[in-house]
């Protein structure tokens, strides 16, 4: 049986992403005992890290997807049997949760200011993160994560540039608004009440020789960031980025023995107030 495209693009991807996700997980110093909510949770790898680095911890993740859900809880099993995890299908734009609930609310990827028809959650990220602040004790943290940046194509810097910079490749990030931008978050947590802000970005080495799963990580980067460019740059340089990422190309960028490349998050976390 296939797995649902969104399954694997989130395997994938997850996988490439790891060291980075591990290295912020690490940076929150989580106590014994600290409830956590993972929002927008996907299928769980970030919660299953999370219990593997602070196995005291409670976390309850949830998403808007079915699939995600049902994958989450086939991962974090033995986790849910020492009721150390929960997964739920939620709506983040209605976190039904009592106040002062949980010492840290994480996000990643899950808050993107943008229209709901182009699968953000909200034009804007206030009303949201009102939400997380109410149900963040006293004290508590909240954390929000993007992805921030890549160099992908080695050897390739201009053509990168290129594809970098189209409407496609921009994506959310090209908002109409400066102040909605993801760089911004440390605005949209001040402005939701929040202290003591911080920004850390974690930066993902990629280097030949990779696992099959991280190729299909760096290969998944690459299609989802720019496959939709094809007519906001010349054709002839189409046709080479069509070239260095087809896999059954002899110039296959991935193949390469020397290749090496990265990407970042950003993590941007503030404490509620006691």
């Amino acid at each position: 049986m296939n797995k649902h495209p969104l399954i694997e693009a989130l395997e994938s991807s997850g996988a490439v992403a790891e060291p980075a996700f591990k290295e912020a997980i690490n940076s929150l110093h989580l106590k014994n005992n600290a409830k956590v909510l993972d929002v927008a949770c996907g299928i769980g790898t970030q919660a299953k890290l999370f219990i593997e680095r602070y196995p005291q911890i409670h976390i309850t993740g949830i998403d808007i997807v079915d699939e995600c859900i049902q994958y989450a809880k086939k991962l974090n099993n033995s986790y849910i049997e020492k009721d150390s995890c929960i997964f739920e299908k939620k709506d983040m734009n209605n976190l039904k949760f009592a106040d002062n609930t949980f010492d840290l609310v994480w996000c990643c990827n899950g808050l993107w200011p943008g229209s709901p028809e182009n699968g953000c959650p909200a034009e804007e990220p206030y009303k949201i993160l009102e939400d997380m602040v109410r149900i963040t004790k006293p004290g508590g943290q909240i954390a929000i994560l993007f992805f921030s940046s890549q160099h992908l194509l080695q050897g390739y810097s201009k053509l990168e540039a290129e594809l970098t910079n189209t409407n496609a490749a921009l994506g959310p990030t090209d908002t109409k608004k400066s102040e909605l931008h993801f760089m911004k978050t440390p605005l949209w947590l001040k402005n939701s009440g929040l202290a003591n802000i911080k920004a850390k970005t974690f930066a993902v080495d990629i280097q030949a020789p990779m696992s099959e799963i991280q190729k299909a990580g760096a290969h998944f980067l690459m299609y989802h960031l720019y496959a939709q460019a094809e007519y906001e740059i010349p054709k002839n340089r189409w046709e080479v980025f069509k070239k260095i990422t087809d896999i059954n190309s002899k110039k296959y960028i991935l193949n390469q023995e020397e290749y090496s490349g990265f990407f970042t998050y950003t993590m941007y976390t503030g404490i509620k107030n006691k």
